[in-house]
């Protein structure tokens, strides 16, 4: 008996999907647990499994189709099948059959016609094959190139041109121009063409398809601060003493890439443990108490924000804080955290140290009750005993959800951090 098969609810908050690749072929025989589409949700990439032991008679949901949860995608049967009822066409369930993809009457913008290209997510974070990436020179057109990947092909010497670009319309994104450094085996690839990056007649209106993760952030976003009543607390923060202990594990260690941004993170945690408003978060008529110190992380990818959870970040030492949150980031930009991956976070860091800002305030990632924003490490004049002396110092603002953290709660709990940071001896106690 012929069965369909329909998208599953991936996460929490998930109401439709993207096809991003079938991992199967009309025809292939699959069985029940095994993994047959790749499908974009709200958070991330992420696989469905086929439910059925069967033959995949029909996909109805091509590559690049949105459909709601519970629309059908594929049809699981035997061969020879009749699946007209199932809206599988006139039943054949030969892979070589290429008439119109016939689409479940709920769903007429799931499929298309099977003699027209089959569409890409906008901002898929799969790249297409390499025979179909999109050429970056061809017919010498300008570069399509997002600021970043510029910004990252400067820096590392390389020539955009060449580059074949795996990001919406064959742009090329900073995944493209690292892969491109890596292969190299060096940054000094080649010069980069000394030409303008744009000029005014370079200039064309663009219409930018949003994803479903995009979508999902700015939904989120604007609910934070039309419904979290926020306020911002700053406090300097001196740094030589991070910078000393991070120089000397790496004297210790030459292969430890462990920065400031552990530290942070880690006495974060240790501070949290002597702080119980920071891991409370609103439930309308109490508070929910967090017994644990999980520490969300925010990971700029291409197309958004991802905040991947280190969990118990108390207990464990600043090299494998390094190692969990390279693998988290990793993870992240490959579009394949789960959404228990980023839940359970007691508090988030965002810190945009490393593009020279000296401060900025962030918005609250709910449930969580606060969200720290850190700037950059720079040399600043300080008093010091009545003198004025050179300092490196970075400022650190916490946003709060006032309903969960008042303003002399949150004074205390900077001023433990502060102290903790200044002394990094003190995340042992």
């Amino acid at each position: 008996m012929a069965n369909p098969v329909t998208l599953v609810q991936l996460s929490p908050t998930m109401s439709e999907g993207t096809i991003v690749k079938w991992l199967v072929k009309e025809g292939d025989k699959i069985s029940s647990g095994q993994q047959i589409v790749e499908i974009e949700t709200d958070k991330a990439v992420m696989e469905q499994d086929s439910f059925f032991d069967g033959t995949l008679l029909k996909i109805i949901a091509k590559e690049g189709a949105k459909v709601p949860v519970e629309g059908v995608i594929a049809i699981v049967g035997q061969p020879g099948e009749d699946i007209s009822a199932l809206g599988g066409g006139n039943g054949s369930s030969a892979p070589a059959a290429k008439g119109k993809a016939a689409a479940a009457p709920a769903e007429p913008a799931a499929t298309k016609p099977a003699d027209a290209p089959a569409a890409k997510p906008a901002h898929s974070r799969v790249p297409p094959a390499p025979a179909k990436a999109a050429s970056a020179t061809a017919g010498g057109e300008r570069v399509l190139a997002s600021p970043l990947a510029r910004k990252v092909a400067k820096d590392a010497g390389v020539e955009l041109q060449g580059i074949s670009g795996s990001g919406p319309q064959g742009r090329v994104i900073r995944r493209d121009v690292e892969n491109a450094v890596a292969s190299s085996g060096s940054k000094a690839v080649a010069k980069v063409v000394a030409a303008p990056v744009a000029t005014v007649s370079d200039l064309v209106d663009e219409e930018i398809k949003l994803s479903g993760m995009r979508q999902t952030i700015a939904r989120r976003l604007l609910e934070s601060k039309q419904t979290v009543p926020h306020f911002q607390l700053c406090i300097d923060v001196r740094g030589e003493g991070l910078l000393a202990a991070v120089a000397k594990i790496k004297n210790a260690m030459p292969d430890a890439k462990v920065t400031v941004t552990h530290f942070i993170i880690k006495a974060m945690a240790s501070v949290a443990l002597r702080h119980k408003a920071i891991r409370s978060q609103w439930a309308e008529d109490r508070l929910n108490v967090l017994g644990n110190t999980n520490i969300s992380v925010a990971v700029a990818i291409e197309d958004g924000l991802l905040t991947p959870v280190l969990r118990d970040v108390h207990t464990k030492g600043v090299l494998q804080l390094a190692q969990e949150l390279r693998e988290a980031a990793a993870k992240a930009r490959a579009r394949k955290l789960t959404p228990a991956d980023m839940s359970g976070g007691i508090q988030t860091l965002s810190n945009l140290g490393m593009y020279g800002i000296n401060q900025f305030a962030a918005i609250i990632n709910p449930p969580e009750s606060s969200i720290l924003a850190v700037a950059a490490m720079e040399d600043r004049p300080v008093v010091e005993d009545g003198k004025i002396v050179p300092a490196k110092v970075m400022t650190i603002t916490m946003g709060c959800d006032h309903r969960v953290i008042d303003g002399a709660v949150a004074a205390q709990y900077l001023q433990d951090l502060k102290a903790t940071l200044e002394n990094p001896v003190m995340m042992l106690l």
